[in-house]
């Protein structure tokens, strides 16, 4: 537990500082109404994500992309005093904080205590989840010791998923200091999304909420149901964390009524990351139509390209390492097939992992013979079976999501015949979204987020006088949620399993697996021997045997790469 803690010290002062900086150089004075705390936060991890991704291109992401990190950081925060001292003020560290009255200051105060307790038992915890003993934590330790290597697709071909979130956790895995890799970001990142939730909500029956506050609400829900994911480091977490930021962000310019573009083109911004950290929360992009519609009319071209060129340095580092890896733009998909280099993975590969890997088993299937035979093609073909497959509860949830989207779409013409463009913005991303998820991997663990978002939404249009009219839905339903949120997250706060001896000192190391070595030309690969799982201590490894029938090394070791060939190679 001191681990975490001291842990996230560190990625909290790190983000805060890099994000002070990068607001502050670029447009200190248009994301003043924003509220700076979480613009900080935000925009510092994306910019340790993108320096993280970088680095690993070049050197391994360890010691020294710390200690150049650590070096900076205090440069610039001795900046920052020598300017509070000339000025003759007090640092304000969180200016975006107003003094509220006491009594709702301290449920509030009893609020973010509840949430840091909680996010740090939850984070306290073995991670359990399937995919990091099958290749998380492997990724992650490529990361530590090798940067990016050509053709690892080859050798696992889940490592060509490339999450930039991946290299962000190898940043802050702090192995080379504490002696083992830790996983804590999932946790402070959860911790973050709470402290945002429960410190800018409403408080019911003393204000009039509106749609973000629900949103808000929706993301207490969220983080707590995935209590058993959070000290793992999966990548769907973060992922959807920031598309529920996004939303609420956007909803929080709509309801103020932002002229500025600014503040929207920083949200769009903040999806072209998430679209890094994970491929399927691409669709929240198409938000950035509204911006570029509010640039082309003020005839603001510079301003178009400026925000061009960020989107492009958010996104390339991501694609190189894409190239890098799989020797593909963009993994799975061989149809965007750029580049003539010796690791590029067979397509044979790709197909079968977009295929059948991703999109069969998401819809609930196993058997890829029948799959292929008699559910692969139409909607209506795989989509009862899918169905069928939920539980009961995401049954009912899936069931209202569809009415909601009806309900959404109903409001997306209204708005439109209004002019609202703003707020029609939101409602088309949501359904872009959830149809988007829905048509490629409709896994429920990530794609609830995009029905609660449509269902929020639906709830909200309530409020607004081109909608149905009736303005207590949204207020009681935003006490309801926030009463549910309270008593899930009240009630979860001691969930936290067995925990193992020493967890008020150290966070448990990633799992192992029963291995066994295999020879590949002057090399030692490890392969699991009872199940696909692995783990982080046999290192370097695969589950995958037979790729390895078709690996051959680029040079002398692990850091020239792998490469395909047709010729077995055993």
């Amino acid at each position: 537990m001191l681990t975490v803690f001291f842990s996230w010290i560190v990625i909290a002062a790190a983000s805060f500082i890099f994000g002070k900086a990068v607001v502050d150089g670029i447009c200190r004075k248009d994301l003043q109404r924003m509220g700076k705390p979480d613009i900080y936060i935000v925009t510092g991890i994306a910019f340790l994500n993108i320096y993280a991704q970088l680095f690993s291109v070049f050197y391994k992401v360890a010691g020294i992309a710390c200690t150049i990190l650590g070096t900076i950081g205090l440069i610039l925060v001795m900046v920052y005093g020598i300017r509070c001292f000339r000025a003759r003020k007090r640092p304000r560290l969180l200016p975006g904080i107003t003094i509220e009255k006491k009594k709702a200051a301290l449920f509030r105060a009893v609020l973010l205590f509840l949430s840091f307790l909680a996010m740090l038992l939850w984070t306290t915890q073995d991670p359990g989840q399937y995919d990091t003993g099958l290749y998380h934590a492997q990724a992650i330790r490529w990361i530590e010791e090798y940067g990016v290597v050509p053709g690892l697709g080859n050798l696992h071909m889940r490592f060509a998923y490339n999450s930039a979130f991946m290299c962000l956790q190898a940043l802050f895995s702090l192995e080379w200091l504490v002696g083992q890799s830790l996983h804590t970001m999932n946790g402070f990142l959860c911790l973050c999304a709470l402290f945002y939730a429960f410190g800018t909500v409403r408080i019911p029956g003393k204000e009039r909420w509106q749609t973000s506050d629900l949103l808000k609400c929706v993301t207490v829900v969220y983080v707590v149901k995935s209590r058993y994911s959070i000290a793992s480091p999966g990548t769907d977490l973060w992922a959807m964390i920031l598309i529920l930021y996004i939303c609420i962000k956007w909803c929080e310019l709509t309801e103020s009524g932002e002229k500025e573009t600014t503040p929207w083109c920083y949200v769009c911004l903040v999806g072209f990351y998430a679209l890094t950290v994970k491929l399927s929360a691409a669709a929240i992009v198409v938000l950035v139509l509204y911006p570029l519609y509010l640039l082309i009319r003020e005839k603001k071209f510079r301003s178009i390209a400026g925000n061009g060129i960020l989107a492009v340095l958010i996104v390339i580092p991501y694609l190189i390492r894409n190239v890098i890896i799989s020797g593909y733009l963009i993994y799975p998909y061989a149809g965007i097939d750029l580049f003539s280099v010796d690791w590029k993975m067979d397509p044979g590969v790709l197909l079968e992992d977009s295929k059948y890997n991703l999109t069969m088993w998401a819809r609930g299937f196993t058997d890829v013979a029948s799959y292929a035979e008699n559910y692969e093609g139409t909607l209506f073909a795989w989509m009862p079976h899918w169905f069928m497959s939920q539980s009961m509860g995401y049954r009912i949830l899936l069931l209202l999501g569809a009415v909601c989207a009806a309900v959404v779409l109903f409001y997306i013409v209204r708005q439109a015949a209004c002019r609202n463009y703003a707020y029609m913005a939101i409602l088309a991303a949501s359904e872009v979204c959830l149809l988007f998820w829905l048509m490629t991997a409709p896994l429920i663990r990530y794609g609830q987020v995009y029905v609660f978002i449509i269902i929020a939404l639906a709830l909200g249009g309530w409020e607004r006088k081109a909608a149905v009219p009736g303005k207590d839905v949204l207020s009681m339903a935003g006490a309801a949620v926030m009463l549910a949120a309270l008593v899930l997250l009240g009630s979860k706060v001691r969930d936290v399993g067995d925990m193992e001896p020493g967890w008020l000192f150290k966070q448990p190391p990633y799992g192992a697996w029963p291995a066994r070595q295999v020879q590949v030309e002057n090399v030692t690969i490890w392969e699991p021997t009872e199940s696909d799982l692995i783990g982080y201590p046999a290192f370097p490894s695969t589950p995958q045997g037979g790729q390895l029938d078709h690996l051959k090394l680029r040079g002398e070791g692990f850091e020239d790469g792998f490469r395909y060939t047709e010729e077995p190679q055993r």
